[in-house]
């Protein structure tokens, strides 16, 4: 089957079955991975350079079991979390798995970045005396990343906060992502924001027009800005 793209800025997008068009990609640089959770075990991954693969503390092993043991992972909390049994405790956090490569982790908000004095370090037993650190302009990405879930939006408890896939786009600093399950296109917004190329994939055609408004919107919006300072940007997009 033919599958014509919508093309909007830098995004692909295809409405259709990720199954069908993957195949018709080519390299994938960077792979979003982040299907319903009953179908992680089933779900054929392509390779790719590097992989994000979001997964529930039952579906990690599914994941780990297609995937292996990932590079290192991140835990995403979420204050309102899911109710699963009256015996068992509220669910406030899923697992994003990192599968090779990735960019500097200096991907957080602004800092100050006057010089501080550390005191005495040391690696082991060797003392290295006083010493004096100089953070990054941007803070070092966390293991924890605490974002509510995006309730409001379009998906419900299934969407992703535009901060979040902001912030994981900028940390895996690759020049195309591909999103299979793209939803309301989340990851998209993110791409355009950042500069990035970005094909998206959405079966269900009403998400599949609300990706592409929402990017859509995304390129307008940043239309209106030409070549603003990078820390003011930031903070507008984010």
């Amino acid at each position: 089957m033919s599958h014509t793209p919508t093309i909007i800025g830098d995004a692909t997008l295809y409405q259709g079955d990720c199954l069908e068009i993957l195949p018709t990609l080519g390299p994938i640089e960077t792979l979003i991975l982040d299907p319903p959770f009953e179908e992680w075990a089933t779900f054929s991954i392509p390779k790719a350079q590097s992989i994000l693969a979001f997964c529930s503390p039952p579906s990690r092993f599914a994941v780990e079991s297609k995937l292996g043991k990932p590079r290192c992972e991140l835990v995403w909390h979420f204050a309102d979390g899911r109710w699963i049994s009256p015996y068992l405790p509220r669910v406030t956090h899923d697992y994003i798995y990192l599968y090779g490569a990735a960019g500097t982790a200096d991907v957080g908000p602004f800092q100050e970045v006057e010089p501080q004095k550390k005191g005495k370090t040391a690696i082991g037993k060797d003392c290295l005396g006083n010493r004096t650190y100089t953070p990054n302009p941007r803070k070092h990405l966390n293991s924890v990343q605490i974002f509510p879930r995006n309730m409001s939006g379009p998906l419900g408890a299934w969407g992703k906060p535009d901060a979040l896939m902001y912030r994981l786009v900028d940390w895996i600093a690759a020049d195309e992502t591909v999103d299979p399950f793209m939803g309301s296109g989340t990851t998209g917004v993110a791409c355009a924001k950042l500069g990035r190329k970005f094909i998206g994939i959405e079966l269900e055609p009403k998400y599949f027009d609300i990706a592409c408004k929402r990017i859509e919107q995304t390129y307008d919006q940043l239309d209106m800005f030409i070549e603003p300072p990078k820390k003011a940007i930031q903070e507008i997009l984010l």
